[in-house]
């Protein structure tokens, strides 16, 4: 009896899972139709204020998120954070625009620093200037710009570039440490220019600078100027020679006397060629 029973016990669970599951639906559960809505300065706990599209209560599409710190003016990915393209203005520091993550700057943009009025246009990553990229600064009561185009590395020039200033001078070679270094040649507007090694913005080592007089002088060079008390090799007085810069003088004059490598010198000239 107990055997029969044992036997007859799971068949009959069986049976009334069965009709368990012969109730069920075996439909499947209807689409979620997206509730969409535009909304005019909608408050958001947290956040601030929306004005744009919603769908199911989250920003899509396109629209305009004003908090305590920003206002951002474009794309939503769907919740409220800066991801997407548009314009971004953090109080009274910069106008950005371009494509954001999570509230920095990343790709192509431009930039616009209200306090300077400074501009930067370029490529963007985690915020700063990185690659090429164009600034320019206003130069306060002329009117007249500088600007820079050339690499960045995080906003500072870095690497290979050109600066053209307000008052028409231009350089293009190296920067390092966000300023003229390294070696390049830079240009005034009268027609003078000067080839070489730079420090700080100054002509500084070897390098030859040229005048608009149709003279020159090449050898090395100390803030800006031929280091005094040297011997370098140019052009004046309409000849080439070797010109000395005096120690205590101003005035270039041909040298004379032996210079190593080139042998004796009269008047800026070799007497004999060097060995």
């Amino acid at each position: 009896m107990k055997k029969f029973i044992s036997v007859l016990l799971p068949l009959a669970l069986g049976v009334a899972c069965l009709g368990v599951f012969a109730g069920c639906d075996d439909k499947a559960p209807e689409a979620h139709e997206p509730v969409i809505e535009n909304v005019t300065d909608k408050e958001f706990t947290g956040w601030g204020t929306y004005t744009g599209e919603l769908t199911d209560g989250k920003p899509t599409g396109t629209g305009k998120l004003v908090t305590s710190e920003y206002t951002y003016e474009g794309t939503f990915p769907g919740a409220f954070e800066v991801t997407g393209e548009g314009v971004l203005t953090r109080g009274e520091a910069y106008i950005a625009r371009g494509t954001f993550v999570q509230g920095k700057q990343e790709g192509y943009g431009v930039r616009e620093f209200l306090d300077s009025g400074c501009i930067g246009m370029g490529y963007w990553k985690n915020n700063e200037l990185n690659g090429k990229g164009y600034f320019c600064w206003p130069n306060a009561g002329s009117g007249a710009w500088d600007w820079f185009y050339g690499d960045f590395w995080n906003t500072q020039r870095e690497g290979d570039g050109i600066y053209q200033f307000s008052d028409g001078c231009w350089y293009k070679g190296d920067f390092s440490n966000n300023w003229i270094n390294g070696t390049g040649e830079f240009h005034w507007p009268g027609g003078d220019y000067y080839q070489g090694e730079f420090v700080n913005g100054d002509a500084n080592g070897e390098g030859e600078k040229f005048f608009s007089n149709n003279s020159s002088w090449k050898g090395t060079f100390v803030k800006g100027m031929p280091k005094r008390g040297t011997v370098g090799y140019g052009h004046m007085a309409e000849k080439y020679g070797y010109i000395e810069i005096p120690a205590d003088s101003d005035n270039w004059r041909w040298y004379n006397g032996d210079l190593e490598g080139v042998g004796h010198i009269t008047d800026g000239v070799p007497d004999e060629p060097a060995d």
